[in-house]
């Protein structure tokens, strides 16, 4: 090749410098390798390569332009497909190897035994059975021991959850100790027979693993199915169904554990890595497959549990759903696992063992520990009985006074729905840590979403704590006594903390919601100073266009503070009487006696005038006749007014009794008798009844009479004893006619 001129050179330079600095990157050159920045020193170099005979010149770019010039990294897809592609590709390596174990795995075992025996597995299982039998024999005597001495904790009939779940939990406990027993003697005989050898040793320990792993997770699952005693049975499963559950979950443990330990044995032995692997993927396969059987056959049982024995229309929508269709997202999740798992392990990645089995197990350590939480939360809450008041006050059948007596307590509730809480959010974390999704790591998306369900949980549990203590607060000023329908009202009202108590934990409840949204926009990545400046804006605008809603809750607020009404309290505002019924921030509702409820604003409220505070004077007009001894009717009124008194439903509610104020008022045909007595705010409505049924019956054994409207005519000129005739009747009628059409004619004259 002809050397290059210096102007066939500054002609090619801006190819070179493109072309080399975007393929030719970082590669060695035939002839010598440049890098220059400047024209003008990069063309001396040139030159000065060519007088020396080079041919190529390779001119090496800037590290900056070989940064910009580096190709872009591939798109999700594109890394999906590749990975993919090698995951194929290792597979097949692994399954084209696969033929030659039986040969490698004969020699690794033969080059674990000086003599090169390969029966020795054989014989360490056997000794194992042997070891874990002998630990069997102590298992039963220590059972044969505590029967008798726990035995008495067992109640056929449990009064309480509580005592279920401390029963089931003290036969746990008993049978992990029977366990432990059993595999600490196995434990002792292999060390005592131990010849040194670690592939013996290393051969005992998985398999004692083995059989208390799966001795302990099918305890724990008979416990809480409880298929061997119905009455301490938590779930809402029949007694066939547990019994099929528990074979079916035996059923699965075995397998697995028999394949899983299988495998862990392989690793400890050093076998072929190959094998290894395929053997790791086939044992996930096999209880993959055992997982969605199980799913298939017992979805029927497993909704039962979640429905909790109740209607299915009575459970939220969402519970339902999960109650019908559980069994299909456990089936696309452990499908969905052991894919992504057979995948990392292939292609050496980590998080690869656990995705399958692993969220069982963490199911199980959920259950009881929701389990746990449960009892310690019921002996924790528990009311405080004394025995003096617990013998003093028997309860049914002559028992004294038990927890079951005691009044619901809001705590419990919120406790349990607390733990469920957070058990479930710590099985959702540990289950995505499983995956390698680390929720703490800030920045993510997860994170964020995490963070705000983490709000929104503390503040429910803030409102609900709250909302249980004022509740509990209004209990204990009372609550108002429900009136008959179509009194007139002012029934007992509430206490005036009862009354603005509902309004603060409304308040409560709105600054509870406002932080709490604040701090979860916060964590999404939102600035919430910009909203701090706009929620000013926005209420200097609702200040200047919503006067007259500001003037009502404010005129609320004072009418509030003056105590001047109370919910249950019967008021007059000017034409509208009613009952307070419902207090708002703006507003308040009258029902009036007739059924009919009122909405007042309070800015709207000029006058108020409250008919139920303190006390209520009554007084009662009686009309007598002109013969009558008023001397006699106070006495008999007093007297009266004594046994009202120690009535058995009104005596009560008389502050002052009843009495007779004399005659009121004196009227053309009836001499008026007032009585008067004082009674509590509501109480004067059922107590008029009284007064006056008595009064009646009274004047009755007495014989006082009531005087009836009447009016006398007089006829002129009519010998006394002389009868009128009819035509006189009717002239003396229609002369009293103008005085009362409504009084009906009588044979005397008088009507």
């Amino acid at each position: 090749m002809a050397i290059f001129r210096a102007a066939q050179v500054r002609h090619w330079l801006p190819i070179v410098l493109v072309a080399l600095g975007l393929a030719l990157a970082g590669t060695p050159a035939a002839a010598e390798t440049l890098q220059a920045a400047d024209p003008a020193e990069l063309q001396t170099l040139i030159d000065e390569a060519q007088r020396e005979g080079a041919r190529i010149v390779v001119i090496e770019a800037p590290p900056q332009a070989a940064a910009s010039a580096a190709p872009a990294e591939p798109g999700l897809v594109r890394r999906i497909e590749a990975r993919a592609l090698e995951a194929r590709a290792r597979l097949r390596e692994i399954v084209a190897q696969a033929g030659d174990f039986p040969a490698r795995a004969g020699a690794t075992l033969r080059a674990q035994e000086p003599d090169g025996n390969i029966t020795w597995p054989l014989l360490v299982v056997l000794f194992a059975l042997l070891f874990l039998a002998i630990g069997s024999v102590f298992e039963g005597l220590f059972r044969r021991w505590a029967r008798p001495h726990f035995q008495h904790l067992f109640n056929p009939q449990p009064a309480s959850d509580a005592e279920k779940i401390a029963y089931l939990l003290l036969r746990g406990g008993l049978q992990t100790l029977g366990v432990a027993i059993q595999i600490a003697v196995a434990l002792l005989l292999a060390l005592a027979m131990d010849e040194g050898l670690e592939h013996l040793r290393n051969t005992h320990l998985i398999i004692f693993g083995a059989v208390a792993g799966v001795r302990l997770l099918i305890a724990f699952f008979r416990n809480l199915l409880a298929d061997d005693t119905p009455s301490h049975r938590l779930l809402a499963v029949t007694d066939a169904q547990a019994r099929s559950l528990v074979r079916g979950v035996t059923a699965i443990l075995l397998v697995t554990a028999l394949a899983g330990g299988t495998c862990a044995w392989m690793d400890s032995m050093d076998l072929d890595r190959n094998a290894h692997l395929l053997s790791l993927i086939g044992a996930m396969a096999l209880t993959t497959l055992l997982i969605v059987v199980f799913a298939v056959a017992q979805r029927h049982a497993v909704a039962s549990m979640i429905l909790g024995g109740e209607v299915p229309g009575e459970r939220p929508l969402a519970l339902r759903l999960l109650a019908q269709f559980w069994h299909v997202l456990a089936i696309v999740y452990f499908l969905a696992a052991w894919s992504v798992a057979s995948t990392r392990l292939v292609l050496d990645l980590p998080n690869a063992l656990g995705l399958v089995t692993g969220p069982v197990l963490i199911l199980f350590l959920a259950i009881a520990a929701y389990g746990v939480a449960l009892l310690l939360i019921e002996w924790a809450l528990a009311p405080k009985v004394s025995p003096a008041h617990a013998a003093s006050e028997p309860g049914p059948g002559g028992e004294a006074a038990s927890e079951a007596a005691a009044p619901p307590d809001g705590f419990k509730d919120l406790s349990r729905t607390a733990a469920a809480m957070i058990v479930a959010a710590t099985t959702v974390w540990l289950v995505f840590d499983l995956w390698g999704i680390d929720l703490a790591a800030q920045g993510g998306l997860l994170h964020g979403l995490w963070e705000v369900l983490l709000v929104s949980f503390l503040a429910y549990l803030a409102f609900k704590s709250v909302k249980i203590l004022i509740d509990r607060k209004i209990e204990e000023e009372g609550g108002i006594e429900e009136a008959e329908l179509g009194e007139e009202g002012g029934a007992a009202s509430s206490s005036r903390l009862a009354t603005l108590l509902p309004l603060f934990r409304n308040f409560l409840f709105i600054v509870i919601a406002v932080i709490a949204g604040m701090i979860a926009l916060s964590e999404l990545g939102v600035d919430i100073a910009p909203l701090f400046a706009g929620a000013g804006v926005i209420g200097l605008a609702i200040g200047f266009g919503a006067q007259t809603m500001i003037r009502d809750i404010f005129s609320g607020a004072f009418f509030l503070m003056d105590d001047a009404f109370r919910k249950g309290e019967y008021i007059d505002i000017g034409g509208i009487k009613g009952t307070v019924e419902k207090i708002s921030i703006r507003s308040m509702q009258l029902r009036h006696h007739m059924g009919a409820l009122h909405t007042i604003p309070f800015g709207e409220i000029h006058h108020l005038t409250n008919y139920s505070r303190d006390w209520v004077m009554m007084k009662l007009p009686l009309r007598v006749t002109y013969d009558t001894d008023v001397e006699t009717v106070r006495k008999l009124i007093k007297t009266l007014g004594q046994e009202l008194l120690e009535h058995p439903e009104e005596g009560p509610k008389f502050v002052q009794p009843l009495k007779s104020q004399g005659v009121y008022k004196m009227e053309d045909s009836a001499m008026i008798i007032r009585v008067k007595y004082m009674t509590k705010p509501g109480d004067q409505f059922t107590t008029r009844k009284l007064v006056y049924a008595k009064i009646r019956e009274l004047f009755e054994r007495e014989g006082i009479r009531f005087a009836h409207r009447q009016v006398t005519v007089q006829v002129a000129g009519q010998p006394d004893g002389k009868p009128l005739t009819e035509a006189e009747k009717d002239a003396v009628a229609g002369a009293a006619a103008p005085e009362d059409e409504t009084v009906p004619r009588t044979g005397t004259g008088e009507r």
